[in-house]
């Protein structure tokens, strides 16, 4: 499903989680043009990463897929591609909005939790 997914967007690079460390999938993937970009082992050779503040933006990507996980992302049991397509957009949506609620109390924050108390006024 990692590749229908990636194929689909056409981005050239992708960061992936610990969990896409296999080679025949980076192999595939780069067939198809896509350079996937994984934490490494020990063992592993490190690739050149090409853009400035990755461990920075890497943080913040980890931060917010941990939140969309206590959000229900990861429990997701659909038996349809369209029906993850929809679980999926309603757990984004849930977390736009309570990010939205969450930044006017404190702009710079990513916590979406801080809108539940927003919400509750």
């Amino acid at each position: 499903m990692t590749e229908e997914v990636l194929s689909q967007f056409g981005t050239p690079t992708v960061l992936g989680d610990m969990g896409y460390l296999g080679q025949s999938l980076h192999d595939r993937l780069e067939l198809k043009g896509i350079d996937l970009i994984t934490p490494v082992r020990k063992n592993m050779k490190q690739k050149k990463i090409l853009f400035p503040n990755f461990s920075k933006r890497r943080k913040v990507i980890e931060r917010v897929f941990s939140f969309l996980t206590n959000l229900g992302a990861e429990r997701c049991k659909s038996r349809s591609p369209q029906g993850f397509q929809l679980k999926l957009e309603m757990i984004l949506l849930a977390y736009s909005l309570l990010l939205k609620s969450a930044k006017s109390l404190e702009p710079e924050t990513l916590r979406y939790s801080i809108g539940y108390q927003v919400m509750a006024k």
